[in-house]
């Protein structure tokens, strides 16, 4: 059962049979109500019968008893008796026969109060039917016949069944005292509390179909869950074989997934080890460059030689160059783990500004630091020094002369995770960035202006180093153009506790406003 064809074939066959199962059961009810009416319409039928035969042999004794006398009439009450075991009664004045057996006083009273009309007066307890109607002799006299019939097998068939000589324990063959047996109740699914089998109906089915569905949306859900983590950077993250056996699907789409991720890594890993190697291959002739220039200034006495001074400055910012490649290797390849010291933000915000304001100031520009709370994170102090440092220098370099970097460090909840953060904030008093470009400011070798950067001394590495040391730190950067168009806004939020990157794509890692 690992192929989804099989499961949907399973799905649609369970449907079917209880679809089926459920009309059977709603047609027996049906027929089951069917049959319990036609039986509550014969008794009643056969009740007005034997109501009838007992008015008819009523107005039969009643004639008998006038123009034959009370000992032929009490003769044709016991033949009646003995062969339709009903014992018949005549009401006439103050006056019931036969005598023997005494109708009860009760019944007397019922037989006075009844009223003459078409439709007798029928009562069913279970063991006898009462029968009592009033009639008019034709003299005129007023008379009322009342029959007591003991419901039963008919005559010649009352006795005990086999092996059952206790059927009619109190008064022996022919005279039963138990009511007649009930016909079997209905199946348990039928009959009262019908809204709680429907809901125990309802409970079943949609515990198969949750099954069913969750058997379907578990694996795709893995999944979606491995490509955020891929997509974040976890390039390790696997699916693996829980998904699946060969033939199955879904668990051939999460060894191909598997195998895709896999190439992935590779070629990440050799692009960045090409890059690595690349860097530090480019050492060696660049120092063997700078220390032939020196050989050459030595040797020509050309100190203030400007070709000279060009190829040093070239050579300058190629090293740095390679130092700053280096650098973005490295922090990529860092993660966090429980072993991972925690870091002093306080301490690092002060150093790095301290270091950046005396750099600057003699451009007239230079760093102040407002508001820092005490705070420590999880992480490498070397590559948050560094991105702190990079962001800090990219703001001094854009803010205008005679205007200061401003730089500020407190926490607050996230709005999204409700978990504690710390935001380091970063404010120049430069031009700012286009709303266009914003989002680009995190890729290697951006520059928002080309010309002014490569003056400048800039890569277009910096934010593209501070953006993957702080995402691998489970941060990310905010950036947005201060109100008036008064210089860039950049916010370093980084979480309080231990925290491994986040699942989300590059766009995510920063957010732009």
């Amino acid at each position: 059962m690992r192929s989804i064809f099989f499961r949907l074939l399973l799905s649609f066959s369970l449907t079917i049979l209880l679809t089926g199962v459920i009309s059977g059961l709603v047609m027996y009810s049906l027929s089951r109500r069917s049959v319990d009416s036609f039986r509550h319409d014969f008794h009643r039928q056969m009740q007005a019968s034997i109501a009838r035969s007992i008015v008819l042999m009523g107005q039969a004794a009643q004639v008998m008893r006038q123009h034959r006398g009370e000992r032929a009439f009490n003769l044709y009450v016991e033949e009646i008796q003995a062969s339709m075991r009903t014992r018949l009664y005549l009401r006439a004045g103050d006056t019931v026969v036969p005598v023997d057996p005494a109708l009860p006083s009760e019944l007397v009273r019922l037989a006075d109060t009844a009223v003459a009309g078409d439709q007798p007066l029928i009562r069913d307890d279970g063991r006898e039917l009462l029968v009592i109607q009033r009639l008019r002799a034709p003299d005129g006299a007023s008379y009322a016949v009342i029959g007591l019939h003991r419901l039963g097998p008919p005559p010649g068939l009352d006795g005990p069944p086999p092996g059952r000589p206790d059927f009619f324990p109190d008064n022996g063959p022919g005279r039963p005292t138990q009511p007649l047996p009930k016909p079997p109740p209905h199946p348990p699914f039928f009959g009262r509390g019908q809204w709680l089998r429907l809901v125990v109906f309802l409970a079943v089915a949609g515990t198969i179909c949750y099954l069913l569905a969750r058997s379907f949306s578990a694996p795709l859900e893995r999944l979606r869950r491995i490509s955020r983590q891929i997509a974040g950077g976890d390039l390790s993250a696997r699916v693996g074989a829980s998904l699946g056996e060969a033939g199955n699907e879904i668990g051939d789409l999460a060894r191909d997934f598997d195998h895709m991720a896999e190439q992935m890594e590779e070629m990440v890993n050799n692009q960045k080890r090409l890059l690595r190697d690349i860097s530090h291959e480019l050492r060696s002739p660049l120092a063997r460059l700078n220390l032939a220039l020196e050989l050459a200034r030595k040797r020509f006495q050309a100190e203030e030689d400007g070709n000279l001074d060009r190829i040093g400055r070239e050579s300058e910012r190629l090293n740095n160059l390679i130092s700053q490649l280096l650098s973005l290797t490295r922090s990529e390849a860092f993660t966090i783990d429980a072993n991972t010291p925690r870091v002093a933000l306080a301490e690092l915000v002060r150093d790095v500004a301290q270091d950046v304001d005396f750099e600057t100031r003699h451009l007239g520009k230079g760093v102040v630091v407002g508001e820092v709370a005490e705070a420590s994170v999880p992480g490498s102090p070397e590559l948050l020094r560094q991105a702190i440092e990079n962001i800090i220098r990219n703001g001094a370099t854009s803010t205008r002369s005679g205007s200061r970097v401003e730089v500020c460090l407190f926490t607050r909840k996230n709005s999204s995770t409700t978990n504690a953060q710390a935001v380091i904030r970063v404010r120049d008093h430069g031009p700012g960035v286009p709303e266009d470009k914003l989002p680009h400011l995190i890729e290697p070798f951006f520059r928002v202006a080309e010309a002014r950067d490569r003056n400048t001394g800039g890569t277009g590495l910096g934010l593209a180093i501070a953006h993957h040391a702080i995402r691998q730190h489970g941060g990310l950067l905010h950036f947005r153009n201060a109100p008036d168009q008064d210089g860039l806004i950049v916010d370093i939020r980084l979480p309080l506790d231990q925290a491994s990157p986040p699942e989300q794509t590059a766009a995510q890692d920063a957010t732009f406003s």
